[in-house]
């Protein structure tokens, strides 16, 4: 029997994955523990129009983050934080920190997966990177004392 998995089963497969299984199990195991459906033409039909809805939102996630990083790469943001007089700052500047200095830089939206950086304990330029897949750009953060 041809199922659609509703969620990702180890050792059996990834969700919204056609499978074929023996009628026993695909019916007394899967089915009837919500972890797939029928594979009808209807629930086929469905399944292709929600893969193509999710194939162009990635489309237009990935030209967003491509003008993105067009508009921010070689970018130097500024951001103030308090320090002592050694230059250690009281408080780590972090992704969501760096996240919003670079959205109102650039004045597009980002996802925060996308940057590459630890925590930021000290005033001076830190570069970091801004990468999904192979879309790569390079920003510099200059922390000054607040």
């Amino acid at each position: 029997m041809k199922v659609i998995l509703l969620k990702d089963i180890p050792k059996v497969g990834a969700r919204y994955a056609v499978k074929e299984f023996a009628d026993g199990y695909a019916q007394n195991v899967l089915i009837n523990k919500g972890l797939a459906i029928r594979a009808t033409p209807a629930e086929l039909t469905k399944l292709e129009d929600r893969n193509k809805k999710l194939k162009s939102k990635q489309d237009a996630d990935k030209k967003t983050f491509i003008s993105f990083i067009e508009k921010a790469n070689g970018m130097t943001i500024r951001i103030h934080a308090k320090a002592n007089e050694k230059g250690s700052l009281f408080s780590a500047v972090n992704k969501k920190d760096i996240l919003s200095a670079l959205e109102t830089a650039t004045g597009m939206d980002m996802k925060e997966h996308a940057i590459e950086v630890g925590h930021i304990k000290e005033l001076g330029a830190h570069k970091i990177t801004i990468q999904s897949g192979e879309n790569k750009g390079i920003v510099t953060i200059l922390i000054e004392k607040a």
